[in-house]
């Protein structure tokens, strides 16, 4: 097909039904999720987080000032210009903004290029790391449908792209605070159902441990994450934990290539807080840091300041604001005592996207009555910045 001036053709090419109607024509086995108007853009972007590095774009890159192809890369990373150019040489390329595209090649509305070259007939760049996930997806018709399908269904309508792989690089750059002790085991601490941990900058995270430690153990709070839905969601306890484990493995299942990507040599080992709240190391710690919590001042103060600032995050946990204060410091100990548990064999550094006030205290030094392993710990707080942002 070629493109007119105006992308009238782009226009009708582009839309949900002509992407359905290409797929049908290929005999390709998917599923379709359709977005109300009335999901949130957050509430979108998390749908989408579900499927990883599987999350797909198409890139629209003009090679040599004249011939435009498409490179298909996870949405979770961005083209790596500079790279591309090299494998490249002698042509050049230059990747078409949006104004660029709706101008010369596409309409005005298209807010989402499907990545299907061949609805278009262009050519077209693959990223390796496309092939390494099970299914992949992508939206359509901008941002109201979801498409996936198996990715071996995906690469065979591509028609043969190019043999030059597409090189890629993270969206975010790490700064951390400054470590304290040279330690060469980590803990990070996932918070599930949070933004901070979508594909993108996880990505990063992961890259910057792989720089810094030999062995990660990745904290995943489901346990703990069921004292948030009951506060935020009035569920049971019973149920607010089978949820919390549903979306903890849910998490890893769809975030498992991020840590397999080939890095510096760092071992990555997932531990899940409902398992080890069911040991008798974890009882143990749990009462000590709870006679703690009532006989040391300092202490006390510490859980109330992250009680409240807990609330504080969503307005309606100040609803039932005594119960709720409760259960937030009882998150806090429980926490802390999955951390003593995992920190007991060797001394880590715990790191996490933002700031926890109490584990920064800890590793200044300021509540020498805390068990040991809690002393020995580390606290690295890593901050995110967007590459692309100004």
């Amino acid at each position: 097909m070629i493109l007119d001036q105006n992308g009238s053709a782009a226009e009708d090419t582009a839309s949900l039904a002509a992407v359905v109607a290409f797929l049908n024509q290929h005999n390709v086995k998917y599923t379709v999720r359709n977005f109300s108007p009335f999901y949130a853009e957050k509430e979108i972007q998390r749908e989408g987080a579900g499927l990883g590095l599987g999350l797909l774009q198409a890139v629209p890159v003009e090679i040599s000032g004249a011939r435009l192809n498409l490179a298909i890369i996870p949405s979770s990373l961005t083209l790596d210009l500079v790279q591309f150019c090299k494998l490249l040489v002698p042509d050049t390329v230059r990747v078409l903004d949006s104004g660029d595209s709706r101008q010369r090649y596409f309409s005005n509305n298209i807010k989402v290029i499907p990545p299907f070259p061949g609805l278009f007939g262009l050519g077209s760049f693959l990223s390796p790391l496309v092939e390494q996930n099970r299914t992949v997806g992508f939206f359509a018709d901008s941002r109201n449908s979801l498409i996936t399908m198996e990715t071996s269904e995906f690469c065979r309508l591509l028609f043969n792209p190019s043999a030059v792989p597409v090189p890629t690089r993270p969206k975010y750059r790490a700064y951390a605070s400054p470590s304290r002790k040279a330690n060469k085991h980590c803990i990070l601490g996932v918070s599930l159902e949070n933004d901070d941990f979508h594909t993108s900058k996880l990505i990063t995270m992961t890259e910057w441990i792989s720089k810094h430690y030999d062995h990660c153990i990745v904290m995943l709070g489901d346990g703990l994450h069921r004292l948030t839905l009951q506060m935020d969601f009035a569920t049971s306890e019973d149920e607010s934990l089978e949820q919390s484990k549903w979306l903890a493995r849910d998490f890893v299942r769809s975030q498992f290539s991020v840590f397999g990507l080939e890095r510096a040599s760092c071992r990555f080992d997932f531990k899940f807080a409902s398992e080890i709240q069911q040991t008798s190391c974890y009882a143990n710690y749990y009462r000590r840091l709870c006679a703690l919590a009532r006989d040391a001042e300092g202490f006390q103060n510490s859980l109330a300041v992250f009680s409240k600032d807990f609330l504080e995050r969503k307005p309606l946990r100040q609803e039932n604001r005594e119960k709720h204060l409760e259960m937030s410091r009882q998150y806090l100990l429980e926490e802390l005592a999955v951390i003593c548990c995992l920190a007991q064999d060797y001394p880590c550094t715990f790191i996490y996207p933002g700031s926890l006030t109490i584990l920064e205290e800890i590793a200044q030094g300021k509540h020498p009555y805390l068990p040991e392993h809690l002393l020995q710990i580390d606290y690295v707080e890593l901050k995110l910045k967007n590459r692309e942002k100004k």
